[in-house]
């Protein structure tokens, strides 16, 4: 049996965290405009004018990526200072030196990093020969392009727009407008069985689905400007200091963002006053 192309779909988000969950339900209703702008026949590519189509399709590509970035980095960084406190007891040196071990062991070093005898050196190390080992330079990747510390509240625009419009406009409108015609919707009543819905019905669904789209717009904006703050903090923290109260303080923040204890976090009044 022939498959459909993977990227007919919005891929889902395969974790257990609240965030997880509101961002699938924005995925979830992104669904069409990702069908509607995926390649599909040459007669289509060529009859988009002006690549519209294709940049939208461009578009939807960023979002998913986005989206599932943001939950994968968030448990590394997390997963990354479980390891600097529980393991290294939020030691910079004793992260850095025993990092610089593992990475010579598996990659191989330059030969500095090796004494007389051929072993690694592992006593009077340099600042510098320990830096690109630090808690900090593993938190912060600046030698390759990251969309997640890239990503500012502005770029995700459109896929806020894409929302509240996909909350506007429902498939029975579409088809209406196409032939004229309007189609039965139906929900499922108090006691299970199918029940042809009433205008007033219709008119509550698509004021509800507004309103989520809304929410998940605020969310997204909300996890942005909170990732944005956090690479702030990290990348104003020294690599040659165990940061410790400024590195557990982002530790929490981190388990609250994908919890979505929002309240709980201790950047909130950064962000408010980002706001203000």
């Amino acid at each position: 049996m022939r498959k459909s192309a993977f990227y007919k779909v919005l891929q889902r988000i395969e974790d257990d965290s609240n965030l997880a969950y509101v961002f699938n339900e924005a995925l979830r209703s992104l669904e069409v405009i990702r069908i509607c702008s995926s390649p599909t026949t040459f007669e289509k590519a060529i009859k988009d004018e002006g690549g519209h189509c294709a940049d939208l399709f461009y578009e939807t590509c960023l979002w998913e990526m986005y989206l599932h970035s943001v939950i994968s980095e968030l448990h590394e960084w997390e997963d990354g200072l479980n390891e600097y406190f529980n393991e290294f007891e939020g030691s910079w040196r004793y992260y850095a030196s025993s990092k610089r071990i593992e990475c010579i062991r598996e990659y191989g070093g330059d030969e500095l990093d090796y004494d007389d005898e051929g072993n690694i050196r592992t006593m009077n190390l340099t600042d510098k020969e320990l830096e690109v080992y630090t808690i900090i330079n593993d938190l912060m990747h600046d030698d390759w392009k990251d969309i997640v510390q890239e990503t500012k509240p502005e770029h995700l625009n459109g896929l806020c727009a894409a929302l509240q419009t996909q909350a506007r406009i429902s498939i029975t409108d579409i088809f209406k407008n196409i032939s004229g015609a309007e189609i039965d919707s139906y929900k499922t009543d108090e006691v299970g069985n199918m029940v042809r819905m009433t205008f007033v019905d219709k008119v509550l669904m698509k004021a509800s689905d507004e309103n989520k789209a809304d929410d998940l717009s605020v969310v997204i904006l909300f996890v942005c400007n909170s990732i944005q703050i956090i690479i702030e903090k990290i990348k104003s923290l020294s690599r040659f200091n165990d940061n410790k109260n400024e590195l557990s303080s982002i530790h929490k923040d981190i388990g609250f963002l994908l919890s979505m204890d929002f309240r709980s976090m201790g950047i909130l009044n950064d962000f408010l006053r980002k706001k203000t």
